[in-house]
Order: structure tokens, then sequence, then C-alpha cells
């Protein structure tokens, strides 16, 4: 089985800072790591809570079930061991002895229970990838038997992530401050909300070795620029980097490093039926805007090189993919051109597209160019960068540029290829590709993959997507500040971070 990691690549979408402001000393002298998001926090509700590089904020605070070593592969945590039954639908876990929350509530398989179904029951995320669980059951007070609707690959990996978060009962409701079992604690007198974020130890953690900082703070700055002069002034020890800074942040002696977490980018079409544009329900229009981008000169203008070109939803690692797939479409705009003249569409037409240049401006730039290349007339819509995202997901926009990612293939199924995913705003449905995810869900083995690769296939030859490249990353920390970055994952979790020397 291949696997990744990734976190949801949907932080795209967030108003921008001009400085970054306050500061802190480089984290081996005081003991603090002060780190930038570039998307805003999400609420401490985990039903309401997404897989994205939000995760960043509630991992100091939130432990998980499972920890997810830098290979991707679970190892123990709050769970010390975990078992399946000869069917592969109930997973049973034996739990931490002797952990509290930081409310001095024991952390039990009832709080378990109550913390996995709690966010199960949400519409976002990080309930999305625990919906395959049917219930939870309390065998004893440190044993937990989770039941599952099929067997899945998915489940371990979710329960490494904010899926697999453990909430305290007293606070799962209504959270106006996070109250997990986590290495640290909110110091609200020191977090203004939407901006910066401070967390200090929690002295009763079981694992305090693991965790060199005494206090982690995580500023959001969504300006690659901002983000970047922070970084070289000392006034961060660690954040994301635009790749054509790498250069420059390495010959200023900061640490850099660079992965792919698995992301897809490229043109994404959400209105494959064709209800606001009418075009686009057209599979020869769908394939045309396939044949629309030059991916290799895209990568290596906007990219310094650092990317793989694809025509799938899957990247390498992970389950479906495969090779022969990017050869279904090459960049061809002359042929775009006849399949548009043969859809019905000799003269192109027209489409509203959300200006993302803010923060992707030669992604943005390409994509216009490259659509009125065939003959495609585009009209950028300017919106508020924190209304973006929400204007998206109503459906207001018919395509857009968009990078998406998720832990494994199955998730990036459920994210966006199903009736009921959060990136499929249209609420689009192919009854060929719901009876192949279904018969998946309930596959294991060879099998699993067969009908993973014939999902991929057909995905492809129908165009849902017009993908261009198999994303890189780049991020760069203080002289003094290590990290190990995590495959397939954008920003590298917190317990990733120590002391240089």
């Amino acid at each position: 089985m291949r696997k990744t990691i990734a976190f949801i690549g949907a932080g795209i979408l967030t108003a921008t800072v001009a400085a970054c402001g306050g500061g802190s000393q480089a984290a081996g002298k005081d003991k603090t790591l002060t780190l930038a998001e570039s998307v805003t926090a999400t609420p401490w509700d985990l039903a309401k809570a997404s897989m994205g590089p939000e995760a960043q904020y509630y991992q100091p605070v939130y432990d998980t079930l499972i920890r997810l070593n830098t290979k991707g592969e679970p190892t123990p945590n709050l769970a010390t061991s975990w078992s399946y039954d000869k069917s592969q639908t109930t997973l049973t876990l034996k739990l931490r002895k002797g952990i509290k929350f930081t409310d001095g509530t024991p952390l039990d398989a009832d709080a378990v229970k109550q913390s996995l179904l709690h966010t199960k029951s949400g519409t976002a995320s990080a309930a999305g990838e625990i919906q395959d669980i049917t219930g939870v059951n309390v065998v004893d007070a440190q044993t937990v038997a989770v039941r599952l609707s099929h067997p899945t690959a998915a489940l371990l990996p979710a329960l490494g992530q904010v899926s697999g978060m453990i909430v305290s009962p007293k606070a799962l409701e209504s959270p106006r401050t996070p109250v997990g079992s986590g290495p640290y604690k909110l110091d609200t007198a020191a977090t203004t909300a939407g901006q910066t974020y401070t967390y200090v130890r929690n002295a009763g953690y079981w694992n305090a070795k693991a965790f060199p900082y005494d206090k982690v703070v995580i500023k959001f700055l969504a300006d690659p620029t901002a983000r970047t002069n922070a970084l070289l002034s000392g006034q961060l020890d660690g954040a994301t980097l635009s790749l054509n800074r790498v250069k420059t942040v390495k010959g200023r002696g900061l640490n850099v490093v660079t992965y792919q977490p698995g992301d897809i980018e490229g043109l994404y079409i959400w209105d494959r039926a064709g209800k606001k544009v009418p075009a686009l329900g057209k599979l020869k229009v769908r394939q045309a805007l396939n044949h629309a981008f030059d991916k290799d000169a895209l990568i290596k203008s906007a990219k310094t090189g650092l990317g793989t070109p694809t025509t799938q939803l899957f990247a390498k690692t992970e389950d479906g993919y495969r090779a022969e797939l990017n050869d279904t479409y090459s960049y061809d705009p002359a042929k775009a051109k006849k399949l548009l003249a043969e859809a019905g569409y000799p003269n192109g037409f027209s489409v509203t597209l959300p200006d993302l240049s803010a923060n992707f401006p030669q992604e943005q730039a390409a994509l216009d160019q490259s659509l009125k290349d065939i003959g495609i007339k585009v009209k950028l819509d300017t919106l508020p960068t924190d209304q973006i995202f929400s204007a998206m997901l109503s459906g207001k926009y018919a395509m857009s540029y968009f990078k998406l990612g998720a832990p494994t293939a199955w998730d990036k199924v459920q994210l966006e290829l199903t009736k009921k995913s959060t990136w499929n705003p249209f609420k689009y449905d192919d009854p060929k590709a719901d009876d192949l995810i279904t018969r998946i869900g309930n596959a294991t083995g060879a099998t699993r993959e067969a009908l993973f690769e014939e999902l991929n296939t057909y995905v492809v030859d129908q165009a849902w997507n017009a993908p261009w490249s198999v994303l890189a990353n780049a991020y760069a920390t203080a002289k003094d500040v290590k990290v190990t970055p995590q495959p397939g994952t954008q920003y590298p979790p917190i317990y990733n971070y120590a002391p240089a020397n």
C-alpha cells in the first residue's frame, strides 16, 4: 500500500499581513520556538476543525492517539498498542495510564469515546477523516474499541492527526480555550486571536523530553515576503518559504529543507456538470483545458524547477497512482482549440475566476494567460482574501487555481470525489465513480489497489480537473533550529523541531 501523510493543501486563501511585528530570540537561546503560519486558526472545537496547515495551532495542546513518525508510520502515543479483529472492522486501542487533561480530568476510554464521536459529528475535514467510524465502545478504563463500517487503511493515519486529537470532555461543546493533554497549554494572556498564539509548557506532560522548547509562539503571517523578512531579521525561527527565495535565504546562513508534500496544484474544475458554466459540462471542453498548460515551463518559472508534472490527483507514493496516466494530456493549444470547437465552442466561452494573485501571482498569471491562449475569456473576481475561501465552497466559482493534498489517497477521494466531499461545492455526482469508491471502501490488498487505479484512470479520462504538478515545498529555520520534514506534510509537526546543537 502506498501512503503519504500530507495535510490538506487548502490553506491558500488568507489575509495579507504587511509586517510580522513582535518577534523572539533564537529558539536555542531562550527556549522559545517562534513559527509563522500562512493561515488563520480555525475554531478550537474539533468538530469544526480542518486538516490543513491549521493543525499546527492544535498540536501544542491536543495530543493524538497515535504518533506518525517521520516515515509516516503509526507509533504509540496516547495509545500504547492497538489491533484489528479478523474482519478489520474493529480497532482496539490500549491507552496510556495516568494521563490527565490540563483541567485535571483523567484521559480514559470514556473521554476518548466522547472526543472521537464529537469530532465525527462535524462537517469539516477533520470530521470527514473518520466518517467510517460507526461507534466507539468502552471496554474498560484503558481500552477502547473503534467500530468501522468497512475495512479502511485510512483510520490509523487519521488517528495520528487532527481527527485523532483528544479533548477534555468538559471542553467539547463550546471551548473558549483549548483543553487537552498535550505538551503545552495556551497562554491566553499572551495570545491575540487571529494574530499570535502563545503556548507554555504543560508541567504534567508524560513525554516532555520530546519537546525541547519551554514556549511555542505561532504568528499568522499570510504574506510570503513578510515571512521571509521576519526569518531573515531573526523574528521567526521557522516558516514556509516561497521557492524563489530559497537561494537567498540559504545564502544568509539559514537552514532550508525542500520536500514534496504530495499536494497537487493546477486548475480544479468544480462545475463538472455545467450548472454555472454550461461549457464545463462537456467532456471535450474539460479535456481541452488539460491541453492548455505548459507544465514544464510553469514549473521552471514559478517553481524554480522544483516540482513534477502530473495529470492525476494522486502522487507517486499514493494508492492508485499510474505513471502512464501522465501521458494522457500533452501541452497542445491547437488541440485544445479543436476540442473546444468540436464541443460547440469554436470561439471559447467566458468564465469568472477568483483572483488569487496576492498569494500566487505567477500561478494566477499562468492560468489566466493559458486560458486566454485557447480562446477562453477570463474575468477575475477580486474579493477580500478572507472571503474567497467561503465563496469557493459556496459554489461562486465554476473553476479556479487550487492545490490539494490529504493524508492518504482514500482521504483525497473523500475530500473531493464524492457527492458529500468538502471540495465538491457543486455536489457533482457520477454513478461509475460512486460505485468504484464504494468498492474501494470495502476492499483490501491488491483488489483495493486495482480499484484505486481504475478510479484514478476514470477521473483522468473524464478530465475532472486539469492538474499541473506535484508540488515541492520549502521550509526555513533559524541557524540554531533544525527541523525534520515529514513526507507528505506541508508544515512539519511541532515534535519535529529541535535545537540545532
